[in-house]
């Protein structure tokens, strides 16, 4: 496997590569051609098609493709020429080799936000987060292994819950040095404050905004979330 973020201009690449856009243009001359966008786990590469063969057999994006091309440079940055292309046979690739994931340890940090939910004083607060947390599984399913974004931060399998927990344990960090600070609200609210994405934003290799996403955003649907939640939960005060 030869992964993008190795690539050198004048490389020929003959490797598999997952599609996630594919786009069809014509040049001033009238000849059609493909855009793509091409991805691994390490990034991302435009794909350029000049010249549609019979080397280019029929795909469609979100399909794993084997190209045959060379690295080239445009505008200062590298694409890739493409001669050949046909849909990837199963047992060629590792879909793991596709998806970015964080560098650190899913199943840890999760250790890590269940250790802070339980270092609340208030039950309601711990009640509410282990409503999430800890009774709701196809829920930390999807916030463990989903993004924070589609491509500004944390956009990652397991991005989400990475960068949940940095805010939360930054909301501990600052509640040492300003007593005065409520830290059971601010834990709390820096554990929910993105839990709408997992809505908003559609799984790897998609990752790309839903329709709820785009009409509604992650933090309508996340405050609803929270609602329907409370509202389970017996005299959850109107004030916290």
């Amino acid at each position: 496997m030869v992964f993008i973020t190795d690539f050198n201009e004048g490389d020929m690449i003959s490797n598999v590569y997952l599609c996630k856009n594919k786009q069809t243009g014509t040049t001033k001359s009238g000849k059609t051609y493909y855009n793509l966008e091409l991805v691994d786990k390490t990034g991302s590469i435009a794909g350029k098609v000049w010249e549609l063969t019979n080397a280019i057999g029929h795909f469609e994006a979100k399909n794993f493709i084997k190209i045959d091309g060379q690295v080239t440079s445009f505008n200062n940055e590298l694409q890739l020429n493409i001669k050949k292309i046909r849909i990837a046979d199963e047992g060629e690739y590792v879909e793991a080799d596709y998806m970015p994931c964080t560098k650190k340890d899913i199943e840890q940090m999760y250790k890590d936000l269940m250790a802070l939910v339980e270092s609340l004083d208030k039950d309601y607060y711990k009640v509410l987060l282990k409503k999430f947390f800890a009774e709701d599984p196809a829920f930390v399913k999807e916030f463990k292994n989903h993004s924070a974004a589609k491509s500004i931060h944390h956009g990652y399998i397991g991005g989400l819950l990475e960068h949940s927990l940095a805010v939360a344990k930054m909301c501990d960090y600052y509640t040492t040095y300003y007593p005065v600070l409520n830290r059971d609200l601010l834990i709390t609210a820096a554990l929910l404050h993105d839990i709408g994405k997992v809505y908003e934003i559609s799984k790897f290799p998609e990752n790309d905004y839903t329709d709820a996403g785009q009409l509604l955003g992650h933090i309508v649907m996340g405050t609803m979330m929270i609602r329907d939640k409370i509202n389970t939960i017996d005299n959850f005060p109107a004030k916290a």
